[in-house]
């Protein structure tokens, strides 16, 4: 079946487990040497990511990656057994006892495994209040300690009533979510202690609410447990091949798991035959390494604002993504304690063109962009990302009415289409801000400079600063 798909992997399993496995060469007709990357020429000179956030994988087909069905409702879903047996024990011992065999998976539906199955795998399907409840008895059930951690890392960022999140703590053994309950919980506090909620907790919960209503001090916080990687020092049945990095460090790896969220791994395993090669060469750094390897297995590191560097770079370089996905919402999100700067020149190294505009679209006073163009690492950025700083500016300093500013009765902060000027003096209203903003006298039978506003000549000349330092080569990224 795998020989008649155009490309991927096919892994067939043995009865001694599931490291007997096979590569199924695409037959392109494209000469492997010439996808195959020797250095990092390729990822400095020819890759550009492709920059969509969003990201669709097919469950409901077989292709080169995904051979084993999985039967629910009468329906099949298709999986790659190495990857669903790296987050779960459970499946792994399921596919070595039946391997030639679809998996059937009782007291399930089918639309909470297709929602699994998009949150493990590189789509990185976001978790809400309504799936968190879907995901959580099936990563109960199925043993898998990373999408738990998932879970309940969300229910600890987000708002939900305290004897719900106490209830799923409770119910899906999530202690560290139940000790920071317990800590937030403070003495005389009221609680609902009729609802369903209360009377489904354990009895040991019960006695640890009672006491710390009570006046007994906070149990001690239990911190978030660090990627151990000494699951990828020994080798095992599960990851059994090599990955080394340029500064020669290696890891033991599972192969196609890595395959499904690298483009780069994926083509070399390809280029090395019928069967995995002992070691594999990639090319990113030691750290690099890591961190990529931390970022896709689970738990999966959480990404921050110290680390998404790092791990950036190694999604691009391994053309990952599903990681690039996840930085990518990052860096967009309003959340972020980074600097809009900051944001730009990470996705502007990575040749994220396509997201420079959105990022710029956190700008919302010209002053600001004066200001990202008189920082030290300005002259690093490409064209590309100065014009995308030059749009903005120019949209902010020639559109005043899309400015976001304060109305005057109820003081919310607005972007108008379109904003009314009222003369202070004669109390007459015009739309007509071609002679300036609010607050500027325009001058009779004298013509006003285009960008003359409240910023006056600066933003003429901050406009000529920016233009000068691009060496005065503003492109549009549809030219």
């Amino acid at each position: 079946m795998a020989g008649a798909l155009p490309s991927g992997l096919a892994a067939t399993t043995t009865a001694g487990g599931l490291r007997g496995s096979s590569i199924s060469l695409p037959g392109t007709g494209i000469p492997q040497s010439s996808r195959y990357l020797e250095d990092e020429a390729r990822w400095l000179d020819d890759y550009r990511p492709n920059t969509s956030i969003d990201l669709a994988i097919d469950f409901t087909r077989p292709d080169g990656q995904r051979t084993r069905p999985l039967l629910i409702d009468g329906k099949r879903l298709y999986v790659d057994e190495h990857y669903i047996s790296v987050w779960s024990p459970v499946l792994r011992s399921w596919c070595i006892e039946c391997p030639d065999r679809e998996l059937i998976l009782a007291n399930v539906q089918y639309e909470h495994v297709l929602e699994m199955l998009h949150a493990i795998h590189p789509t990185y399907k976001d978790i809400d209040e309504q799936t968190v409840h879907i995901l959580l008895p099936l990563a109960f059930d199925y043993q898998m300690d990373g999408l738990l951690h998932r879970c309940e890392c969300f229910l600890i960022n987000h708002k939900l009533p305290f004897l719900e999140k106490v209830w799923l703590a409770d119910r899906y053994q999530l202690n560290r979510l139940l000790a920071l309950l317990l800590r937030e919980l403070r003495p005389n506090h009221k609680l609902d202690l009729t609802g369903t909620r209360y009377y489904g907790l354990s009895d040991r919960v019960k006695v640890l609410l009672l006491e710390r209503m009570h006046g007994s001090p906070p149990p001690d916080e239990i911190p978030e447990s660090p990627v151990d990687m000494e699951y990828f020092v020994v080798s095992s049945d599960l990851n059994f091949a090599v990955m080394r990095g340029k500064s020669g460090r290696s890891y033991f790896i599972n192969p196609y798991y890595v395959a499904a969220w690298s483009t780069v791994f994926q083509e070399r395993l390809i280029s090395s035959g019928q069967a995995p090669p002992d070691d594999i060469y990639c090319p990113i750094t030691g750290d690099e390494l890591k961190a990529f390897l931390m970022a896709i297995y689970p738990p999966q590191l959480r990404i921050t604002e110290t680390n998404i560097a790092v791990v950036l770079v190694a999604a691009c370089k391994m053309e990952s993504q599903g990681l690039l996905k996840k930085c990518a919402q990052m860096l967009l999100s309003p959340q972020t304690q980074l600097s809009v700067f900051v944001r730009l020149s990470l996705l502007d190294r990575c040749k994220m063109y396509d997201l420079l505009d959105q990022c710029m679209m956190m700008v919302q006073k010209p002053e600001h962009v004066m200001e990202m163009s008189q920082q030290q690492t300005y002259e690093c950025l490409s064209t590309r990302a100065k014009a995308a700083m030059m749009d903005r500016f120019t949209a902010l300093t020639h559109r005043p009415g899309m400015l976001l500013h304060n109305c005057i009765r109820c003081n919310n902060a607005l972007s108008c289409q379109e904003v009314v000027w009222q003369c202070p003096g004669c109390k007459s209203m015009t739309n007509n801000y071609g002679n300036g903003y609010p607050g500027q006298q325009p001058q009779p039978y004298v013509q006003q400079p285009q960008s003359q506003g409240v910023l006056g000549s600066v933003v003429t000349s901050t406009a000529g600063q920016i233009a000068q330092k691009a060496g005065g080569f503003f492109l549009r990224r549809n030219q």
